[in-house]
């Protein structure tokens, strides 16, 4: 990363592309990693509790739905 420290780039421009159109489209088109099937997907569970999950309000909790999801299921 010390190429970026370099002052012939200049990251304004790029920062100012993210913040004005990537970071509203990601709000308006669903896209990246969605944590809850991430978490789903490396303990090799069925993506059901993940879906569960984001239709609750603690849908952004991603570290408590880790958490019950390592716990063994009944």
């Amino acid at each position: 990363m010390d190429f970026l420290k370099n002052p012939k780039f200049n990251l304004t421009p790029i920062l100012k592309v993210l913040q004005g159109h990537m970071i509203p489209m990601h709000k308006e088109i669903e896209w990246g990693y969605i944590i809850p099937y991430f978490v789903t997907g490396i303990l090799n569970e069925h993506p059901r509790s993940a879906i569960a999950y984001r239709k609750t309000d603690d849908r952004d909790k991603y570290a408590e739905f880790y958490e019950k999801m390592r716990l063994p299921q009944e």
